[in-house]
């Protein structure tokens, strides 16, 4: 049987309870778990590279992971007593590993960040396009440089030391009390840069929506700690309503914290206030936000409906 069979034999609602068992912490995602399991069951299966996937118990196993399609289109070998649920939940756990969308990428694939902290490729243009960027990475040097054991490994990106065991040997007290404030103000930059990037990001999905961007831009770099969750409609268009309401009341948690923000981005082709409704209605029926405001918006560029939540008052 391929992944895809499998998939197609098995109801999300019989995987859940595999996947909390296995996982208590996935019971405050599981949103997300299905909205992986429904874009599988929808993908075409790509081509067959002759690879398994071997699952025993709850490990999963194969010599390399690929995209989707491609992991659709592998048999599955299992023992026979198996739960057929709990093998698919088992795999769906491993793929949903970097992410729970498609396009998902470990983080030091293509943040500017982990990028940078790695020595990968970045364009230079890129450190300007944040106002916080070049003074986190002047800071990020500093506090390199203060740790490097080796000198020559000072303005690098990179620690080289024969002996592993003085690599990790404490720093003098003296360097300790000069990192501290550097680190700190590090900390600082980082939170600012990291939310002036969501709020560029959030303009650009949601620019038919938001009249005044900059005034926007200012409320997010000023909001108090908050939650950033994506809710996708990963079903046929027509859809849409049914899947929302049925996601968010049996699937999201009801979100803790003072308020809440929910920018909806619909595609061009379809009733953008029709969505708006069913989504206030699903959130405010089922008491999952706190004092929740809406932004609405449509783009030719979105192909689903997508709600991306702001939850203040939470741990950032």
């Amino acid at each position: 049987m391929t992944l895809k069979e499998l998939f197609s034999k098995v109801k999300f609602e019989n995987i859940a309870p595999w996947l909390i068992k296995f996982d208590p912490q996935s019971e405050t995602c599981l949103w997300l778990f299905k909205q992986a399991f429904d874009r599988m069951r929808q993908l075409p299966v790509g081509k067959d590279d002759g690879i398994t996937i071997d699952v025993k118990g709850w490990h999963v196993w194969s010599p390399t992971r690929e995209s989707w399609d491609v992991e659709l289109a592998r048999e599955i070998k299992a023992a026979k007593s198996a739960p057929r649920n709990k093998v698919a939940a088992a795999i769906l756990w491993e793929l949903t590993y970097w992410g729970f969308d498609i396009g998902d990428k470990p983080r030091f694939a293509d943040d500017f960040q982990s990028r940078f902290e790695r020595g990968r490729e970045y364009d230079e243009s890129e450190v300007d396009e944040n106002p916080y960027r070049r003074e986190w990475t002047e800071l990020w040097q500093q506090e390199h440089d203060l740790e490097c054991r080796n000198s020559k490994d000072i303005g690098t990106k990179f620690f080289s030391c024969d002996d592993v065991e003085e690599m990790f040997a404490p720093l003098p007290p003296e360097t300790e009390a000069m990192l501290k404030p550097i680190s700190e103000k590090k900390e600082a930059v980082e939170k600012k840069m990291r939310r002036y990037d969501l709020a560029t990001e959030l303009i650009r999905q949601h620019k038919s929506g938001i009249e005044n961007p900059e005034k926007f831009r200012q409320f997010i770099m000023d909001a108090p700690p908050f939650d950033v969750d994506t809710i996708k409609a990963v079903c046929p268009l027509e859809e849409t309503s049914d899947y929302l309401s049925d996601l968010i009341h049996k699937w999201c948690p009801a979100m803790e914290g003072e308020s809440s923000l929910v920018l909806i981005n619909c595609p061009e082709c379809i009733d953008a206030r029709d969505i708006a409704e069913t989504a206030r209605g699903a959130f405010g029926s089922f008491r999952k936000l706190p004092k929740p405001k809406y932004i609405l918006s449509q783009s030719s560029e979105v192909k689903e409906v997508v709600l991306t939540v702001l939850t203040f008052g939470n741990k950032e």
